[in-house]
């Protein structure tokens, strides 16, 4: 039996070293997340918050010196002394406490900055993007980095290493203040002391679980955030065109009220229980008060000492108060943790070093690329390529068609290595794609995606980023404008390639929705002038007229064929007439493939969609007709 008592006596008491501990190694890692974003900042800061802390305790002690020279004999030079240290002390506090503060600041800002910068080396670790659409990946990001600012917004990793910091010297300011108090009576002290420590440990397991309560729904503030990006920059045409302002207040005003609802109850619940930590804190005060007034009328101690010894009370029980710092680090620790979870799940890809890549040699050949029975599902969704093979031949026009959901696109991810099969295999020049490297690989493709990027920069760099080592090259930069229709745009823009593009650049000159589109196909022109031998053009005329897409033909494809291999993606298939060779997706596999003339003759489900788009835009064979005025 005594036995069995000890087991479960030392059984207690690990598990409550183990709850101990957790907290601890927390604290620390906050302190470590500190001291590590500067060292002559950190330690300027830590200097200016033990100066702070100390300062009180030591206004205590030449108060109590102050009062009891007051009734001495003979004590003029003492009294101008204590006089001039309590002036300079005056004189001190502010400066100290504005000089900690600013410290404080830099040192937030440059930990939230090194965590940010943690969070997009994590993003761009793996080679894919997969992982950046999962809605896991996209809650952790935004609590990591988390700017800390704005009214009810979680707070950020800067602000929790600077709260810790902050409760520490809460700590040695207390502890100076019961070392000081213990002169007059090491039982008030002690007795002080513990008592705002349990006080403040209660109140903060109340929080605590506040902050827990606030946290488990990241994914819900991610969707605030977006909602309220929506309502500003997101959508701002279609909020007033269609009048949805009213509609999307109302659906932000009801996610908040799910969001913040929890936390809001378990607030009031935590106000309605502090009658522990009232009772003990009037019993502490009291004490604090009573004590040194009953020895100073029984005379024991002189005024001095009562002054001090009630200053130095007032320090120590000041530890019980549960300031801004608390809700800092029980906020901001959730945004460390996030780090956390981002770097466990991507800890090798994101802890490998990047080395600089040098720019590609330009590829003497196009690549071939086969497609061997490749199947490919998103998270949690049906299958979307089912054993799809083909091949794209060196130099060939290949053009890829079918239906909204065939896998068209994802082929196109596939191809750029964003994603890996889930089964099958992409091989370049027969190596796998796999065993590829990656940096490399995308080096040699161009894509114009069907959502092609809009860069608030100047035209010539909306062209040449495509091929980034070659900025300078002007007359390349003209010359794919001119290859993509875009010839005239430079004459039309006030400062022609140097004018600025985008409403977001501030006063730059914003473009019709063809004109950015003919941009873009330029950009791919220009990385194929430099290495990139494999061209993807998803729905390139989507945004341009008819007279434009018949010279698309005529300019883009021309410009590259035989020095690169096209693929060509779009829903009209009129314009997939001078590709080499068509294919036809459903269901994630080619189900036809041939030019043109032969997928027309086999009669099949090609041909069945080519009359019946033809017949809608009045081009029966499949060329446009001409209806004479009357």
């Amino acid at each position: 039996m005594a036995d069995e008592s000890a087991g479960a006596a030392i059984g207690r008491w690990s598990a409550i070293l183990a709850r101990s501990r957790r907290p601890l190694m927390r604290r620390l890692r906050l302190v470590r997340l500190f001291g590590g974003a500067g060292g002559y900042l950190a330690a300027g800061s830590i200097a200016a918050h033990l100066v702070a802390a100390l300062l009180p305790v030591a206004a205590a002690a030449v108060t109590g010196w102050f009062v009891h020279l007051l009734g001495a004999p003979d004590t003029g030079r003492d009294v101008f002394l204590a006089v001039a240290l309590l002036v300079g002390m005056a004189l001190l506090a502010p400066s100290v406490a504005m000089g900690r503060d600013i410290l404080e600041e830099l040192l937030v800002r440059r930990v939230d900055g090194r965590v940010r910068s943690e969070v997009r080396l994590v993003a761009h670790g793996p080679s894919g993007t997969a992982h950046l659409e999962t809605a896991a990946f996209q809650s952790d990001a935004l609590r990591a980095s988390d700017a800390g600012v704005g009214i009810g917004r979680i707070r950020s990793p800067g602000t929790a290493a600077a709260g810790q910091i902050v409760v520490l010297f809460r700590y040695v300011s207390a502890l100076a203040g019961a070392a000081l108090l213990a002169t007059f009576s090491v039982p008030l002290a002690v007795g002080l002391f513990v008592a705002a420590v349990v006080v403040r440990l209660r109140l903060h397991r109340q929080w605590l679980h506040l902050a827990a309560v606030k946290d488990a729904d990241a994914d819900g503030q991610r969707r605030l955030t977006y909602l309220a990006e929506l309502a500003v920059t997101g959508a701002v045409k279609e909020m007033r065109v269609f009048g949805l302002a009213d509609w999307l207040l109302r659906r932000r005003h009801g996610l908040m009220f799910r969001v913040h609802g929890p936390t809001w109850r378990q607030m009031w619940r935590v106000l309605r229980s502090q009658k522990f930590a009232l009772v003990v804190g009037t019993a502490s005060v009291a004490a604090s008060l009573a004590v040194p007034a009953v020895a100073t009328l029984t005379g024991r101690i002189g005024t001095g000492t009562l002054v001090t010894a009630l200053v130095a009370g007032g320090t120590v029980l000041s530890l019980a108060s549960m300031g801004d710092e608390a809700f800092d680090i029980e906020y901001g620790f959730g945004a460390v943790r996030a780090l956390d979870r981002l770097h466990e799940r991507y800890a090798d890809s994101a802890s490998t070093p990047r080395r600089p890549v040098d720019p590609p040699q330009p590829r003497p050949d196009p690549p071939e690329v086969r497609f061997e029975q490749v199947c490919f599902a998103y998270p949690d969704g049906p299958p979307v390529l089912s054993g799809l093979s083909l091949v794209l031949g060196p130099g060939e026009t290949v053009a890829l068609a079918g239906a909204n959901g065939a896998g068209k696109s994802t082929l196109i991810r596939l191809l750029g290595g964003l994603n890996e099969p889930t089964d099958g295999r992409i091989t370049v020049d027969g190596t796998p794609l796999i065993e590829v490297d990656t940096a490399g690989w995308r080096r040699t493709v161009a894509v114009v995606p069907q959502e092609f990027v809009r860069y608030p920069a100047s035209l010539a760099d909306n062209v040449a980023l495509a091929a980034p080592e070659h900025l300078a090259d002007r007359n390349g930069t003209l010359r794919a404008l001119r290859q993509a229709g875009a010839a005239s745009l430079v004459e039309r823009l006030p400062q022609g390639l140097d004018t600025m593009l985008g409403w977001e650049s501030g006063g730059g000159v914003d473009l019709s929705g063809g004109q950015w589109q003919r941009i873009a196909v330029a950009r791919a022109l220009f990385a194929a002038a430099h290495g990139r031998r494999l061209l993807v053009l998803d729905e390139p005329t989507a945004h341009l007229d008819v007279v434009a897409e018949a010279e698309f033909y005529e300019r883009v494809v021309a410009a590259v064929r035989g020095r690169a291999t096209v693929v060509l993606i779009s829903h009209r298939l009129s314009t997939l007439r001078p590709a080499d060779r068509i294919l036809l997706l459903r269901d994630g596999r080619v189900v036809e493939e041939g030019d043109h003339g032969t997928l027309m003759a086999a009669g099949g489900e090609y041909q069945r969609l080519f009359m019946l788009q033809a017949a809608r835009f009045g081009e029966p064979d499949g060329r446009p007709t001409c209806v004479p005025h009357a």
